[in-house]
């Protein structure tokens, strides 16, 4: 299948759902939020061949408050409740709804333990509530004939196979999931298969237990006649790591998809590099197979309906950026998906090369397909919004690829990324917590950045015009906005590429200003420019062109040149304008940004090695005024 033209296969599964209402009352919430949930064990029978699930689920818990005495939970009225205990005693239950009571036997103290176990059996709903279909599935594949029954809790659909708290912010130290099925199947989920356990009448009970922090989203199962196909990923630092893959025991499935398959240890140790160790290193990372439309990043083991390099790229990608952390409301989902979908970037980027531009442009086209909307959002009703793939995913991704080229160092944009992992790891953030990390390693503000991209909307379009004296250039960019109203103007760098007939050059300015106009010194003739040829910068050109009527002549490379003194300067060089600077840039030759200060006129040169560079100086006004320096001995 190809890599470029299909894309946003996890959007496009996620977004099914039309929409998604609250399941509880706030009541739940209040009495969910009195406790905090340090353990789950699921131990279900589930079958291949239809959506019935019964057995127990138990959940270890501490008391946050000073008393408690109803513990609450969430399960769809379709199951049936058994029976509950809590710290071993039979406890009653109410329902309303999804929503279940159990008045504990004693009231219970902060920092105490609860330790209740449900046992129920049931139906699962055909609800339509889960991201991508109901939150537990059975079906047969319509490309490979093979039937699997199968979890997908995304966004609040758990409760609708297992009992369970429903609050992003609850994670659980530690999960065990044991699954009972015919001894014909398998039975995949999150962590480490401990075991295998013959219970009797033709039944296996598969024993997966993981020691790591997890959300109530990503616990999973899922069922059918697999084959298990498995080798190991070597990344630097770290152990080898399992990469398990259950695939359908058709045995054309996994001759068609072996070579995307064997590309995941690539991918494990290429984001282990560029985003920290695989997290769950000591457990595994795995795939299993189910007819869905996409992908469901389920902890250590994915759930997935079939292999295509970027998709399995997006997914793994979620172990760092969604498992480990997780987003801490479905409005910064962007946390989650915007990441996601820049793997996949990053992923061509250092394995596949020659389509990563495609990738980029792809992602830009279907950005400014229309011309406005935020990555931010309210809604978090509807999963249609949540997992938008033109604003939660591609703008996002875009966004991620801009903040990048703005820090303009790559070594300090996955630096940061590492710093984000590190700080919110086994925990939840926001957009904003990683914005206050990349601001703290790059030393850059990006409110204006965030206030643009994340929160407004719309894009830029430029007319440029240029005009050329000698070896004096002048270029004019005017900037129009696609949403004036809501985002009037946006301040970006741009890359110049200068076609010349001694050789190209790159020159990266700023556009600070709806009308910019630079000036500069620059040897040969240019034959042509284009900007942002390597889209970096979501935005549209309008035109390109020459114009002479931009008033530019060879007197004013004297006049530019003597504004900074002096020049040519061996250490340092003060700035002649009456003007108040508020910020000074240095670019050298090639429009690399070298240096920069803040309200200084005077300043030091003398670490910058001999050669041609450009000062551009932003006064307190915004006013933008660029010059030609020559560094010598």
């Amino acid at each position: 299948m190809n890599a470029i033209a299909q894309t946003n296969y996890c959007a496009l599964g996620k977004q099914k759902n039309t929409q998604r209402k609250a399941i509880v009352s706030n009541t739940v919430t209040d009495l969910e939020n009195k406790y905090d949930v340090t353990f789950y064990h699921l131990n279900v029978n589930v079958e291949r061949t239809d959506k019935n699930i019964s057995g127990n689920v138990r959940t270890i818990a501490r008391v946050i408050v000073a008393a408690l005495d109803t513990f609450a939970f969430e399960l769809h009225a379709n199951h049936t409740i058994d029976s509950a205990y809590v710290n071993g005693s039979a406890v009653s239950i109410s329902r309303v709804g999804a929503a279940v009571y159990a008045i504990l036997p004693q009231t219970l103290n902060q920092n105490q333990t609860i330790d209740a176990t449900v046992y129920y059996h049931g139906i699962a709903p055909t609800s339509g509530n889960a991201a991508i279909g109901d939150g537990f599935n059975s079906k047969a594949s319509p490309s490979w004939g093979n039937r699997a029954t199968w979890s997908l809790s995304e966004s609040y659909a758990a409760y609708e196979w297992w009992p369970c708290k429903q609050q992003l912010r609850d994670k659980a130290d530690s999960s065990y999931c044991f699954i009972t099925t015919d001894s014909t199947n398998k039975a995949g989920s999150n962590g480490i298969l401990t075991a295998v356990v013959n219970v009797g009448n033709g039944k296996s009970r598969y024993e997966w237990k993981s020691r790591h922090v997890i959300d109530y989203y990503l616990i999973s199962v899922s069922v059918a006649q697999y084959i298990d196909y498995s080798f190991y990923a070597h990344p630097a630092g770290g152990d080898s790591v399992l990469i398990q893959n259950y695939i359908y025991n058709n045995p054309a499935t996994l001759t068609n998809f072996q070579t995307v398959i064997d590309q995941t240890d690539e991918l494990v140790e290429l984001f282990s590099d560029k985003f920290g160790l695989y997290y769950f290193n000591d457990e595994k990372y795995g795939h299993c197979m189910a007819p869905l439309s996409g992908g469901m990043e389920h902890q250590t083991m994915t759930t997935l309906g079939f292999f295509e390099f970027t998709i399995v790229a997006h997914e793994l990608g979620h172990q760092w950026f969604g498992d480990n952390v997780t987003c801490k409301t479905w409005s910064d989902i962007f946390v989650n998906e915007g990441f996601a979908a820049y793997t996949e970037y990053i992923a061509l980027e250092f394995l596949n090369p020659t389509q990563k531009a495609q990738q980029m442009l792809d992602v830009h086209n279907s950005v400014m397909s229309a011309i406005g909307g935020s990555i931010w959002f309210t809604d978090t009703a509807n999963s249609v919004r949540i997992f938008d793939s033109r604003l939660t995913y591609d703008k996002g991704s875009a966004l991620l690829h801009m903040l990048r080229y703005e820090i303009n160092n790559d070594s300090i944009f996955f630096y940061g990324l590492k710093k984000y992992q590190q700080q919110y790891s086994n925990s939840v953030a926001t957009a904003m917590d990683f914005k206050a990390v990349m601001e703290i390693v790059s030393g850059q503000n990006f409110t204006t950045f965030f206030d643009q991209w994340f929160y407004g909307e719309g894009y830029p379009t430029f007319t440029v015009k240029y005009q050329q004296a000698g070896s004096l250039v002048r270029i004019q960019n005017k900037e129009t906005v696609s949403m004036p109203s809501v985002t009037p103007f946006i301040r970006t760098h741009l890359d110049y590429l200068i076609h010349r007939n001694i050789g190209d050059t790159i020159v990266r300015l700023e556009q600070t200003q709806s009308t910019e106009l630079y000036q500069f010194n620059m040897l040969g003739t240019i034959t042509s420019i284009e900007v942002d040829k390597n889209n970096w910068v979501l935005n549209k050109i309008s035109s390109i062109g020459v114009d002479n009527t931009l008033g530019l002549t060879s007197v004013e490379e004297t006049d530019n040149m003597n504004l900074i003194y002096p020049n040519p300067a061996q250490s340092n060089f003060t700035i002649l304008s009456n003007e108040k600077i508020s910020t000074v840039y240095i670019y050298d030759i090639s429009g690399k940004k070298v240096l920069q200060y803040f309200h200084a006129k005077k300043l030091d040169i003398s670490m910058l090695v001999d050669g041609v560079y450009f000062v551009e100086t932003i006064s307190d006004f915004g006013i933008s005024a660029k010059y030609k320096l020559v560094k010598s001995k």
